[in-house]
């Protein structure tokens, strides 16, 4: 891995904003304007409520459902987002006392969004008035299909919008305030939340935990979501099924990426052993022997992904040539592993990989990039294709079988005629004294937090003895030999960085460890030398 060592001028910002020095050094590395500097230190965590008029039409559509005693579908989504957004539309309807029920698709069998095979099902149910959360503006048919039927849609969605939604009502940022730019879809149906209930502990959660998972820009209201619901998670005051599947003492971004969001998208991943649709139940239940009987499977159940990934990318990886561009098919892989193993073989192979399965009389597959490959525009104009989807570091598509290998000569042939050379990417690093990595210097990186994409990523280099102190299957441990520095290295196996004996520099990011009654400062070591 290559790093930029730099040594960022902090005085004036330390002594503009009145931030610790490691903070200072963060903003000043990141080049943030005064503006973005002052939200990043904002103290308020007051949420906002939409009154924009898409809202307030749901609103009152919503309450006329309940004055007609309508029955009410929410159609929602397989990924951590879509499962919040269910989870808060389901409750707000429940608390409002509105007969409803929701089916999230399954992923592989029904695919994406709301369909309108769904909508007869639900019309002949009874139901009167769709409400979709976290997709719709792209369920045309769906939507003629309803208004055929005499039902009426409301669409509430943070996708982009590339043609006119038919729906009755459409909830969307584009059409709401400024500060909401950046809600994923638990956060729009979290503004019809607070304009029918008010506020509610458990849906500001579910709308952080989903921004999170969707990757969404920490800013505006979403920062404050965000927050927010970190804070409530940390003070344990709301939703013991999230807390029976974290693990650390200290909730922050990072923990709900890597102990809820995986957990929650597992389910939809290997919906061949479980039902996302169950995920709602459990997400909102409030009794603690059910949510440890229910978090317990969902471990298991993503301990399955787990096994399951490691196994498919040994097998993908011998599948492998030294093509430039591996599109690795194989009739027996599971559809909802294909971009994890994609991922972990396009990282250690430092090219794009594309990972397929069978799916009835279609390959159907996802593939991952490498920095400075736009894979999104490399398959644009493949007509072969009969589905795409994506983004330059990852795309989603299927192919015809009897296509395939078409395809695939294809794609071998343009990746032959580019002149694409793999660059890995250069890191910053922000180098500290020993000394700075104190417990009140480290707690002070915690008011940029959640941090932006705007800013660099919070690593930090220290140049000092150190000694490996312990050693096992999944850690290494690191002292530092100068008795004022106070900070304990850690390296993870699952790095995949070989453990020196006696590094004289680490890299990584800081934090303070509570185990028991042991309180360290940290480093969660990236580099070491």
């Amino acid at each position: 891995m290559s790093w930029e060592i730099i040594e960022p001028e902090y005085r004036e910002i330390q002594r503009k904003y009145g931030v610790s020095r490691l903070t200072a050094m963060l903003m000043s590395a990141s080049g943030l304007d005064e503006s973005q500097a002052r939200e990043l230190l904002d103290p308020s965590m007051r949420l906002f409520t939409s009154k924009a008029k898409c809202v307030l039409d749901a609103v009152e559509r919503i309450m006329l459902a309940k004055k007609k005693d309508e029955k009410v579908f929410v159609g929602g989504d397989y990924d951590a987002d879509g499962v919040c957004a269910t989870t808060i539309m389901k409750d707000t309807l429940d608390r409002l006392g509105i007969v409803n029920g929701y089916y999230i698709p399954d992923r592989f069998k029904e695919g994406y969004g709301l369909a309108a095979s769904t909508v007869e099902k639900a019309h002949e149910k009874g139901y009167s008035l769709v409400i979709t959360v976290d997709n719709g503006v792209k369920a045309h048919e769906a939507i003629e299909k309803a208004h055929s039927l005499g039902m009426e849609v409301i669409v509430t969605d943070h996708h982009r919008i590339e043609e006119e939604v038919k729906a009755d009502i459409v909830v969307h940022p584009d059409y709401m305030e400024e500060s909401c730019a950046y809600f994923c879809g638990a956060a729009v149906a979290l503004q019809l939340s607070r304009n029918l209930l008010g506020y509610n502990r458990a849906h500001t959660v579910l709308a952080a935990i989903a921004s999170i998972g969707d990757v969404m820009p920490m800013w505006r209201e979403t920062r404050k979501i965000v927050k927010h619901g970190l804070d409530l998670l940390n003070n344990r005051q709301v939703l013991p099924s999230v807390q029976a599947l974290i693990k650390t003492p200290y909730v922050d971004e990072t923990t709900i990426s890597f102990h809820v969001v995986p957990k929650i998208n597992s389910v939809g991943r290997m919906n061949d052993i479980s039902n996302v649709n169950s995920l709602v139940r459990f997400l909102a239940c409030q009794d603690m022997n059910q949510v440890l009987h229910y978090a317990q499977q969902l471990e298991n159940v993503n301990d399955a992904r787990k096994s399951l990934s490691s196994s498919e990318a040994e097998k993908a990886l011998k599948l492998c040539g030294d093509e430039m561009f591996p599109i690795i098919y194989d009739a027996s892989f599971h559809e909802g592993i294909c971009g994890l193993v994609a991922g972990k073989l396009a990282a250690s192979l430092k090219k794009p990989v594309l990972v397929m399965a069978r799916n009835g009389d279609l390959v159907k597959g996802s593939g991952r990039s490498v920095e400075g490959f736009d894979m999104f525009a490399f398959f644009s104009d493949f007509e072969e294709l009969s589905a795409f989807g994506g983004h330059a570091m990852a795309v989603g598509l299927s192919v015809e079988e009897s296509r395939f290998e078409e395809f695939r000569s294809h794609a071998q042939k343009k990746m032959e005629s580019m002149p694409f050379h793999f660059e890995p990417p250069v890191r910053k690093a922000i180098k500290i004294d020993p000394k700075d990595a104190t417990f009140e210097e480290i707690d002070g990186l915690r008011r940029l937090s959640p941090y932006p994409r705007d800013m660099i990523a919070p690593y930090f280099v220290i140049e000092a003895p150190f000694v490996k102190t312990f050693s096992s299957e999944k850690v290494v441990r690191y002292a530092p030999k100068a008795e004022e520095c106070l900070l304990e290295g850690v390296l993870f196996a699952q790095k995949e960085i070989e453990a020196i004996e006696h590094p004289c520099r680490l890299v990584g990011t800081l934090g303070v460890n509570r185990y028991r009654d042991k309180v360290i400062c940290q480093m969660e070591i990236e580099d070491m030398s």
